[in-house]
């Protein structure tokens, strides 16, 4: 019945709506810092009460409205159009809302009362509706109220992720051979789905590093997973203390790690029959002298990798002209330091430059210690990293020249040695020195912050050898 008031005809529930969002503004107003500790669980249990009984109420106005076509009024195609129209809603829990609402009018009318007295919440309304639509057709009305009531029920100590999780073995016990049917047909279509979704793609690179965007499907992250578990645990505690990594950084170092193993695998894959590598442009001076810095020809860069330049000049001592080939520098920049360090064991070229940027060596994969090499020098010191107390296995290694190849070193059993990354970059970058002992082991030389007095330490001695 309608209401004649001042402003016009109308619906009780208009008034009452008006009347409910009047003491909402109010409640707004209230501030809940003066609310004492032991009201908190009184008021927020009220609150989710409210919520479900507004949302069994807009419910009930969206199946009214799908019933006398009210979309027709704004041009909605469907129920759901409408409703995201009013509501905001996206489009897919539009639909979901349109759904539950007929459930709740036709067949879950148990579900529906439950909503409406605030026993339970939107949510798990949603969970009880969609555990019930999962049923096969061919299960009986009787059951599939057995089923509504047990969940209900459930409802009332359940959360939605359990109540949900409740739903999925109900079906299993009602109909276990269409579950274990359907179960099985969904897993196949993710899987096709995860596979056909695999993406990777490659941020740009600022302040020294780069961003991967990597999503896999389950059995391709398993695989990653179990080959990064064995190199990401803690290293033991060894001269140069103990490994206060994080485990995301762990993580970061296997990853690390295990490219430099596939980027020097035989079969690593290649373009053209060359393998994996990557060039580095870097003056002369700052090479030897380990200052300054050197750009790394990569595609982490928004203007495209560093190639190869030819300018034309006139010579001055004829009427021809000479020709300077170097580098357009465009890449990222990296140390000095790290560059020698990629020299002594990674698939890079170090395109040297003089002065005026003329290319003056072009390093080549020789200077690589050879696999027969890696080998001997494994049979010589131990199948591992040969850093003090370190045991990372011979094939995880880096091999590293004691003597740097830049420096005039030759790549040689007795200029070499067998380091894990962790350990090829403390020798680097932290102070630390290795040489080779006469005994013909290598024995390594700790910055003064380590050991002040610099004792050499021979990681098979049980002794520290004193100078």
């Amino acid at each position: 019945m309608d209401i004649d008031t001042e402003e016009g005809f109308a619906h009780p529930l208009m008034r009452w709506l008006s009347g409910v969002g009047e003491q909402l503004d109010g409640s707004m107003e209230c501030p809940t810092l003066s609310l004492p500790l032991d009201q908190y669980e009184g008021a927020l249990r009220q609150l989710a009460v409210c919520e479900a009984k507004l949302a069994s109420l807009r419910l009930s106005l969206t199946r009214q409205a799908e019933l006398n076509e009210v979309r027709k009024l704004t041009g909605a195609a469907n129920a759901a159009g409408w409703v995201q129209q009013q509501t905001r809603m996206g489009r897919r829990e539009a639909a979901v809302s349109v759904r539950l609402a007929k459930a709740l009018d036709q067949t879950l009318r148990a579900t529906g009362r439950a909503l409406g007295e605030g026993e339970i919440s939107l949510g798990q309304a949603q969970v009880i509706e969609r555990a019930i639509r999962r049923l096969p057709n061919d299960v009986d009305a009787e059951v599939k109220a057995e089923a509504e009531a047990f969940l209900l029920d459930s409802a009332q100590a359940l959360d939605t992720d359990d109540l949900d999780r409740a739903g999925k073995h109900l079906y299993e016990v009602i109909a276990p051979e269409d579950a274990e049917r359907r179960i099985g047909k969904q897993l196949e279509e993710q899987e096709r789905r995860a596979r056909e979704n695999r993406t990777l793609s490659f941020g740009p690179a600022r302040d020294g590093m780069g961003t991967i965007f990597l999503r896999l499907d389950l059995p391709t992250l398993a695989v990653l997973q179990a080959l990064l578990d064995p190199l990401a645990r803690p290293r033991p505690t060894g001269p140069d203390g103990p490994d206060l990594r994080s485990s995301e950084r762990r993580q970061a170092d296997a990853f690390a790690e295990f490219l430099g193993v596939a980027q020097a695998a035989v079969d690593a894959p290649n373009r053209g029959s060359i393998r994996p590598r990557i060039t580095v442009t870097v003056s002369y001076d700052g090479l030897v002298n380990k200052v300054g810095y050197a750009t790394l020809n990569s595609v982490l860069t928004d203007s495209g990798p560093a190639h190869l330049e030819v300018k034309s000049e006139p010579d001055s001592s004829g009427p021809g002209v000479r020709t300077l080939i170097g580098y357009r520098i465009t890449g990222p920049p990296v140390s000095a330091t790290l560059v020698r360090q990629l020299a002594c064991d990674a698939e890079s070229i170090p395109a040297v430059l003089g002065g005026d940027g003329a290319v003056l060596d072009l390093g080549r994969g020789t200077r690589l210690f050879t696999s027969s090499q890696r080998h001997a020098l494994a049979e010589r010191d131990g199948y591992f990293c040969h850093f003090p107390g370190c045991r990372r296995p011979e094939k995880w290694t880096e091999a590293h020249h004691i003597q740097h190849w830049i420096d005039g070193g030759a790549t040689d059993l007795n200029n070499g040695v067998l380091l894990c990354q962790h350990h090829h970059t403390t020798i680097h970058t932290q102070g630390w020195t290795v040489r080779m002992s006469d005994n013909g082991h290598p024995e390594y030389i700790p910055p003064p912050w380590v050991d002040p007095y610099q004792n050499a330490i021979r990681p098979n001695d049980t002794t520290v050898i004193r100078h």
